[in-house]
């Protein structure tokens, strides 16, 4: 019989049990130091755990997508693989409580950064080929990431199989649609922004949230006044999460790009009486 030492070097002779391995021991020579064979044997969860966090980073920096808001994105998302492949009953509890408040910290940051730096996209076709950008990249990643979790249901039979690629798919669609969900917002407020200084109207991080928020969640033709309240950022987060459920559905990614009839919405409104009626808004609100 023969083995290789973690150096690559075959050896033979008897065997002898090493940690939770058989590993082949040559009497002759010394195992080598600190060598123990659980190490020449990873887990396969521990391989899938690896894997996927490396292939995360396309997910939260999909092409179109400025660097400072990937950077963000994975410091609010980069431990969710990890949540979604620690052992024990639960996952897909724990990947939604610890996707719970990842929304509202990607609207805070980004509610300050679109009037700070706002994204170069000043008219409807740079819009459109931003947000076409966003969604190609994110649905390529999602695919990549899917084709991964075959490997992890059978790589991990042993330790949860298909109840891991389970986990861990229902965290990547979460990841997915609010990575989707965060670009498209970037790109539409961003554009807002630019409109509103043409009209020489400045507003605060707060105003713009409810504007950008307002702007995605109406049907009508122009921006509707009742869209501004505070319940449209809850609508539209239920939106980009329920949405991710249905695409973390295995080789399911299809997203869609925030329409860019937005735009001509935002181009159709009377912007100054928006932000009057959303002052008096938050005037009532303050005093109530």
């Amino acid at each position: 019989m023969a083995a290789r030492y973690p150096s690559g070097r075959r050896v033979s002779g008897v065997a002898g049990r090493t940690g939770r391995g058989l590993v082949i021991l040559n009497p002759m020579e010394p195992v080598p130091s600190g060598w123990n064979a659980r190490d020449d044997h990873p887990s396969g969860l521990a391989n899938v755990k690896a894997r996927l966090s490396a292939a995360l980073a396309p997910l939260l920096r999909p092409d179109g997508m400025p660097a400072a808001l990937g950077d963000q994105l994975e410091s609010v998302l980069g431990g969710i693989v990890n949540v979604a492949t620690t052992s024990g009953p639960g996952r897909l509890r724990r990947v939604r409580r610890a996707m719970a408040d990842a929304p509202g910290r990607m609207l805070d940051w980004m509610s300050a950064q679109v009037l700070e730096n706002p994204a170069s996209v000043f008219d409807r076709r740079q819009v459109e080929e931003t947000l076409d950008r966003q969604s190609r990249g994110v649905a390529s990643a999602m695919g990549v990431l899917q084709l991964a979790l075959a490997a992890a249901s059978t790589a991990t039979v042993a330790e949860g199989g298909p109840l891991v690629a389970i986990g861990i798919d229902g965290a990547v669609g979460q990841v997915a649609a609010l990575a989707n969900g965060v670009g498209n917002w970037h790109t539409i407020g961003s554009y807002l922004v630019h409109r509103l200084r043409a009209e020489g109207l400045v507003v605060t991080p707060k105003e713009i949230r409810r504007l950008t928020n307002a702007a995605l969640m109406s049907k009508g033709a122009d921006i509707d006044v009742a869209a501004l309240a505070s319940s449209s950022e809850l609508r539209l987060v239920r939106r980009w999460m329920t949405r991710g459920v249905v695409d973390a559905l295995p080789m399911g990614a299809r997203f869609t790009s925030a329409t860019v009839k937005v735009v001509d919405r935002i181009d159709r409104s009377d912007l100054a009486d928006l932000v009057g009626a959303l002052r008096r808004s938050l005037d009532v609100d303050d005093q109530s």
